[in-house]
């Protein structure tokens, strides 16, 4: 249902709660079911189609809709003597919502506390066949990217990676281990028990906390290990709309850049960082923002991720003889406005992407490289024609994900003359007007509460470098011999402004965003 026809739905149930004078709730606002678990079983529910909305010790609030009978009410409140009941009117749809999150009250209430103990009983009770989805709904839950399957030799860990850290989430005996890892290779198409490394694929319709259903898609990976096929899963929600330019949460400054940088109808903009730093993601919001019924927009990605309505995505497989290069000259053949490459990996797949972004197309790719300045250096490598790469260019985004601090619980402290050591260091050489202020700063730091799941860090950020370029720019670049170094292009870029990966941290590290172990952790002091 789209947010125009749920808008409509409501406005048509509120209506008719006013004419048979019962007070209308509109179940689109957040609801925090956890206080209400207990105060009604699911099978009460269902039977008289209520809900519970809001309660305390001596009231409750309930959900009724235009399929409950209300000839009922009247019993019900008798047999919910011990609270003083009143009703509210939702749409069906809203109560099917708030009815089908009741039944994830128990991986909600996981999700809190961070114990896991009811999932671990359940996965030794439960037949071959249902073992993993348990696993699936409490890492989509609680917004983890992959889960890690490690056998042992008497028994099996079970890991999430939740904000780019492994959290340890249980342990299964050995047995049971390997039904649920045959099973899972099995729907994936994988060859169970193989001495090789293999691939797979596995799409589940899961619930979200909203009380909606989401196709999420997960990639397999095994590999032999000592006690077993160690196995990894990396879950995407297929429905790519949230990924959007404003949802990166860059700088204002920054963010114009970007805006500013593909609005050009030609060039190469890259997004440089390593496996996990959200090079991917970027790319997607930026296609997203690009996306219009007037240009036609191309994608070559192993794996396709995300689905992209509108977009044209052609996976392409790195074992199949036709590489990257080859299907790229045939997607040029088909004249796109915007081209975007998963990954630029070879010397042909740099050549010409870049001589796509000088005739006429805006190319869009990712590139394994620690700095703006080392990908530029190692495309120079690539790429013998530096006049040809120095014209290409248009920007180049190094970036990182570090955790974010948790909202809720986090709290200041005084920074140690250590700390300020640290900050002062790294933002040495920045101008003066882009310097945060240092005098009495206070950091925060990470506490833990049932918002975050006891981890202090809720969601992560991107800390970016952004080496735009310029007429000097292109002239270092262009005109430059083998002693042009990337320590050079980087002196250049940042007497013209640009900010340091580092610096892009530490500046997020003071504005309470996220810690200095962080960022020292994710790039380095």
């Amino acid at each position: 249902m789209t947010e125009q026809e749920r808008a409509q739905l409501e406005k048509a149930t509120e209506e008719f709660a006013a004419q048979i004078s019962i007070p209308y709730y509109d179940s689109r606002a957040k609801l925090d079911i956890i206080p209400l678990i207990g105060k009604l079983t699911q099978e009460g529910m269902n039977a008289y189609k209520i809900v519970p909305i809001s309660g305390t010790q001596t009231e409750l609030v309930l959900g009724i809709t235009d399929n409950t009978d209300r000839s009922q009410l009247d019993a019900l409140k008798a047999r919910l003597s011990a609270y003083t009941v009143s009703f509210k009117f939702v749409s069906r749809y809203g109560w099917e919502s708030i009815f089908r999150r009741f039944g994830l009250s128990d991986y909600l209430r996981m999700v809190t506390t961070a114990d896991y103990k009811w999932l671990e009983q359940k996965l030794v009770n439960a037949e071959p066949k249902k073992m993993f989805e348990p696993l699936a709904q409490l890492a989509y839950l609680i917004g983890a990217s992959d889960i890690h399957l490690e056998p042992g030799e008497t028994s099996a860990r079970v890991r999430f990676r939740i904000d780019g850290t492994l959290q340890p989430i249980l342990e299964i005996p050995r047995e049971r281990y390997d039904l649920l890892t045959s099973d899972l290779q099995l729907r994936a198409g994988a060859k169970w028990n193989a001495d090789t490394p293999q691939s797979g694929r596995v799409s589940l319709d899961l619930d979200s906390k909203e009380g909606g259903i989401e196709q999420v898609n997960m990639r397999l990976e095994t590999i032999p290990s000592l006690h077993g096929q160690d196995v990894v899963i990396r879950l995407f929600n297929r429905a790519a709309g949230f990924m959007k330019i404003e949802n990166i949460n860059l700088p204002a400054d920054q963010e114009a850049a970007l805006l500013k940088a593909i609005a050009h109808p030609k060039g190469l903009i890259l997004a440089v960082g390593p496996t996990g730093s959200g090079k991917t993601s970027t790319l997607y919001s930026i296609m997203n923002h690009l996306n219009s019924p007037n240009s036609k927009l191309v994608s070559l990605e192993d794996p396709v991720e995300y689905e992209l309505k509108g977009v044209i995505q052609i996976p392409v497989r790195s074992d199949e003889k036709e590489s990257f290069t080859e299907k790229l000259r045939a997607v040029m053949r088909e004249d796109p406005n915007v081209v975007m490459i998963g990954e630029i990996r070879d010397a042909d797949t740099a050549k010409t992407a870049l001589q796509a972004a000088l005739t006429g197309h805006l190319v869009l790719s990712s590139f394994h490289a620690a700095s703006a300045a080392t990908a530029i250096t190692r495309l120079m490598d690539m790429n013998n024609q530096n006049s040809l790469l120095a014209s290409a260019l248009r920007m180049i985004m190094a970036q990182r994900l570090v955790r974010k601090l948790c909202d809720s619980c986090k709290v200041p402290y005084d920074a140690t003359k250590q700390e300020l050591l640290h900050i002062k260091t790294s933002l040495h050489g920045m101008p003066a007007a882009a310097m945060p202020k240092l005098e009495a700063l206070k950091l925060m730091k990470a506490v833990g509460c049932d918002k975050c799941s006891s981890l202090g860090f809720k969601g992560r950020i991107v800390v970016v470098e952004q080496l735009q370029m310029t007429v000097e720019m292109e002239s270092l670049i262009g005109n430059s011999t083998q002693a042009t170094t990337s320590t050079a292009i980087e002196q250049l870029a940042i007497k013209q402004g640009m900010h340091t990966l580092i610096q892009s941290g530490v500046i997020s590290a003071v504005a309470g965003y996220t810690t200095l172990e962080e960022v020292y952790a994710a790039i380095g002091d």
